[in-house]
C-alpha cells in the first residue's frame, strides 16, 4: 500500500496481520469487581522451564517474574545488573501495575522504557515472555488482553498517568504507537480528560461499531459532540453504539444515558462557547408530551369519580 493511503487511514485502522491484544473485558462501573476479576486471570500464567544451563541472573528474573508478585526483588535485580535493569524495571512495574499502585507503577514503567537492555536480557524476553497477558485499563470499565510487548508497557505507563493525575505525559507515551482501536480508546479518554472534545471527534471519525472498544469509543465521541453542541452527530454516534446487538450492556447503557442526556440538552454549547441554559427543543416536546398526558389522566380520573359518585349515591335496596 502505498505512504499516501496509510497516511489518510483513521488513527484507529490497524493493518497489522498480528497484534498483540487477544481479549476485551467490559464491566459495570463496580468498584474493584473487574479488577479482581482480571488479576486472577492474569494470576494463571504458568511459567515456562528454565533452559538446562540458565545463569545465575537468569534464575532470579525468572523467579522474580513468574513465581513472586513483589516489585522491590525486580528493582534489586535491576540496580546489581545493568545489563538487565530496562527488562526489570518493566517487569517490576507490571507487577506494581496488577496491584494497582499506579504512582509506583508509573515510576518504574518509565525507568524501564528509558534503560537498558542487553542481549542477554532481549533474548530471555523473546524467549520466556512471550507467553505473558497483561490486563491493561483503556477507559472506565473496558480492559484489553495484551500480550507482553511495547504496547503493552505503554498502555500500562499511560493509564497509570492519568489515574495519579498527569494526562499529558500519558499522552506523549501514547504518540509513539501504531494505530489500533484499543489505543485510539487510551488516547481519547486522555483527550476527555484534558477537556479536547475536537481532538476526539477529529480521532473518531468514521468509526463503525465492530466491537465492544469501538463501542467505547463511540460513547466517547458522543459526549464530545454533544459538548461542542452537535446534537445530531451525537445521536448518529449513540445509534451506531447501540445498533450492534451483541455490544456489551455496560457499553449500552453508558449509550442510553448519552442519549437521555441529549434530549435534555444536557451540555450543548451556544455559538459563543458558553453553555446554554435554555432547555432543548427535545426537553420541551416532552414536557408538552407529558402534560398533555397528565392532563388526559386528570381529566379520565375527574369523569370516574363523578360515574363513582352517582353509583354511590343512586337508590339502595
Amino acid at each position: 500500500m502505498a505512504s499516501g493511503k496509510l497516511d489518510r487511514q483513521p488513527s484507529f485502522h490497524d493493518l497489522r496481520d498480528l497484534t498483540p491484544f487477544r481479549g476485551v473485558q467490559v464491566y459495570a462501573p463496580v468498584r474493584g469487581l473487574g479488577r479482581r476479576i482480571a488479576r486472577r486471570v492474569t494470576g494463571r500464567v504458568r511459567a515456562p522451564k528454565l533452559r538446562t544451563f540458565a545463569s545465575k541472573v537468569e534464575k532470579q528474573v525468572h523467579a522474580a517474574i513468574f513465581l513472586g508478585s513483589d516489585p522491590e526483588r525486580l528493582v534489586l535485580l535491576a540496580r546489581a545488573h545493568p545489563g538487565w535493569s530496562g527488562l526489570c524495571y518493566v517487569a517490576a512495574g507490571l507487577h506494581a501495575y496488577r496491584a494497582h499502585q499506579h504512582a509506583q507503577a508509573a515510576e518504574l514503567l518509565s525507568r524501564g522504557l528509558a534503560g537498558a537492555s542487553g542481549p542477554p536480557a532481549a533474548a530471555f524476553a523473546a524467549t520466556y515472555l512471550g507467553g505473558l497477558r497483561h490486563w491493561i485499563e483503556l477507559s472506565e470499565g473496558v480492559e484489553v488482553e495484551v500480550a507482553f510487548s511495547e504496547e503493552a508497557v505503554c498502555l500500562a505507563l499511560a493509564h497509570s498517568l492519568r489515574e495519579i493525575g498527569r494526562p499529558e505525559e500519558a499522552l506523549a507515551v501514547m504518540d509513539p504507537l501504531p494505530p489500533s482501536l484499543p489505543a485510539a480508546l487510551a488516547t481519547c479518554r486522555l483527550y476527555e480528560v484534558l477537556g479536547r472534545p475536537r481532538d476526539v471527534v477529529s480521532r473518531t471519525e468514521g468509526l463503525t461499531n465492530a466491537n465492544d472498544v469501538a463501542a467505547a469509543l463511540l460513547v466517547i465521541r458522543a459526549r464530545a459532540l454533544r459538548e461542542l453542541g452537535q446534537r445530531p452527530a451525537a445521536q448518529a454516534a449513540v445509534r451506531e453504539a447501540m445498533r450492534r446487538r451483541r455490544t456489551s450492556f455496560a457499553v449500552k447503557n453508558a449509550a442510553a444515558t448519552e442519549r437521555a442526556l441529549l434530549m435534555l440538552g444536557v451540555g450543548r454549547r451556544s455559538r459563543s462557547g458558553a453553555a446554554e441554559s435554555a432547555p432543548s427543543a427535545a426537553f420541551e416536546e416532552l414536557r408538552a408530551a407529558t402534560k398533555a398526558r397528565r392532563a388526559r389522566e386528570a381529566e379520565a380520573r375527574e369523569l370516574w369519580l363523578r360515574e363513582f359518585e352517582r353509583l354511590d349515591g343512586g337508590p339502595r335496596l
